[in-house]
């Protein structure tokens, strides 16, 4: 009897790990709130901010929560214009499918997001640790526009497939575009994001039918 309860145990506690691990947000700074006196979004522990007449700033006139968020910003210059800020993941196991989520906002005004403009989540997969390197697959979440209501929070994700064979690495980027409908001084802020691993349905519902099982085995028992 003391066997069975210890396996019960056993079970449950792995059960536990199983999901914490898979909730695990794998960001160094979800909130962007460990920046310091930077900046820049580069300048902090995410990998890499920047774009072509465009950055990504720590912000601290809008938060969902925490002090500061993401401000993402297009200023001007040509129709291709883009910002972006990311963070690069190779430690990671590639044979299971990933969530990546956040919290968005544009606000109207001399910087509101204008007609056309739109930002994105994005996954990006690749097979080098070349920064230059191009990308073996992209999972883009739906695209975050004007069309969203003004000064409210808005939750966009994307859930990939497993990786591409031959990934080692892969990017959880937010990218903001003027999508070839170029309008100045375009700007998002983003808060509370997550990128995790997908919990894996067969290893849950293993565990969960072994532990229900245990637990008939040992009501029979007694």
């Amino acid at each position: 009897m003391r066997k069975l309860v210890l396996a019960v145990l056993i079970l449950g506690f792995g059960l536990v790990g199983l999901q914490a691990q898979a909730s695990a947000n794998l960001l160094s700074d979800p909130g962007f709130e460990l920046g310091g006196s930077a900046v820049e979004i580069k300048d902090g522990p995410w990998t890499w901010s920047g774009g072509s007449n465009g950055a990504a700033f720590y912000n601290n006139t809008a938060a969902r929560s925490g002090s500061k968020s993401a401000k993402t910003v297009i200023w001007g210059g040509l129709a291709t214009d883009y910002a972006y800020f990311n963070e690069d993941f190779t430690g990671i196991d590639f044979g299971v499918p990933y969530v990546l989520s956040g919290y968005f906002q544009w606000k109207a005004g001399s910087e509101a997001l204008d007609n056309g403009n739109l930002a994105k989540l994005q996954v990006k997969w690749f097979d080098s640790l070349d920064p230059a390197a191009s990308p073996l697959r992209t999972d883009e979440s739906t695209a975050f526009t004007n069309a969203y209501a003004a000064s409210t929070w808005h939750l966009l994700s994307v859930t990939t497939p497993v990786a591409p064979a031959g990934a080692i690495r892969a990017a959880a980027v937010l990218a903001l575009t003027t999508n070839n409908s170029y309008v100045a001084n375009s700007a998002i802020y983003t808060d509370d994001m997550s990128f995790n691993p997908v919990p894996e349905p067969a290893s849950m519902i293993l565990l969960g039918s072994g532990i229900l099982g245990l637990f008939g085995l040992t009501r029979k028992k007694s």
